[in-house]
């Protein structure tokens, strides 16, 4: 069975495959992206303390006022997107309360952290989970597919009804592809007979980690202690990978945890 549907314009495409081929619950969709153009510019530099916008203390402008032009370098690459089931989501924290007490717990080390003071949000437990997930995926795939993880990058698509629209999907792609774009083997690996079995060892390699039981039992760790069961033996990435810069990751959103395995969202498969 070939893709159900395809599209491309100019520096992207896609082919929507059928979901029913890979058996795998909670999936909602998921997109083979054959061809994408990922622009990234350098805006400015700060030290010591991190800067999120332009307008933070401690931020240097990369060019002076009257330029008007960043600098900034493309890469085209290839990716999968993948869409999660809002309702079973929303189960899941209805019928675990754990998960909205570990949430709870890195909203609070978050709000104390320099970078929370100046940028407030809400981390919910379907951020961390899918942020999670979307670590132990583009570990798995590195394995799988050639491309080194570095070379791997996540987009997370989480939000809301109260932040305009609803959404859950991860989106892990390429940023060094070759000259024509893509090496294929990313999209190779999104197919039906590979991709199955990726996610099923990408979940299972969160029910260890080398560091445990201080990992899983932890209370906070990482950076500002943004992360609970989560560090570098198991759910860190190069910072080059994470748009959250290594923070908000849980193994138990996953797999549980050692007193409560049943948390896990994916504790079925």
């Amino acid at each position: 069975m070939g893709p159900s549907s395809g599209s491309g314009l100019g520096d992207f495409s896609r082919e929507e495959m059928d979901v029913a081929e890979y058996n795998i619950p909670h999936i909602k969709a998921i997109s083979l992206i054959d061809k994408v153009r990922v622009v990234n510019a350098l805006i400015g530099f700060s030290r010591i303390q991190p800067a999120m916008t332009s307008g933070d203390n401690g931020f240097v402008d990369v060019k002076e006022p009257a330029t008007r032009w960043y600098p900034a370098y493309e890469v085209r690459g290839e990716g999968i997107f993948i869409e999660f089931d809002q309702d079973e989501i929303d189960a899941w924290i209805a019928a675990n309360l754990s998960v909205v007490e570990r949430a709870a717990r890195l909203n609070t080390n978050y709000a104390v952290s320099f970078i929370g003071k100046n940028h407030p949000r809400t981390i919910t437990p379907k951020f961390v989970m899918l942020h999670t997930l979307s670590h132990l995926l583009i570990s798995q795939l590195s394995f799988e597919c050639g491309y080194s993880i570095a070379s791997l990058s996540e987009r997370m698509y989480c939000s809301e009804k109260s932040d305009g629209k609803k959404m859950a999907g991860i989106f892990i792609y390429t940023a060094s592809g070759d000259a024509e774009g893509t090496l294929g083997g990313l999209v190779r690996q999104g197919q039906p007979d590979a991709f199955p079995r990726i996610i099923k060892k990408a979940i299972a390699s969160a029910k260890t980690c080398s560091n445990d039981p201080v990992c899983i039992m932890s209370r906070g760790q990482g950076r500002d202690s943004l992360n609970l069961a989560a560090c570098h033996a198991c759910g860190f990435l190069p910072e080059t990978c994470c748009e959250e810069r290594n923070a908000f990751l849980d193994r138990g959103m996953i797999v549980g945890t050692y007193e409560n395995p049943e948390m896990g969202f994916w504790n079925d498969l």
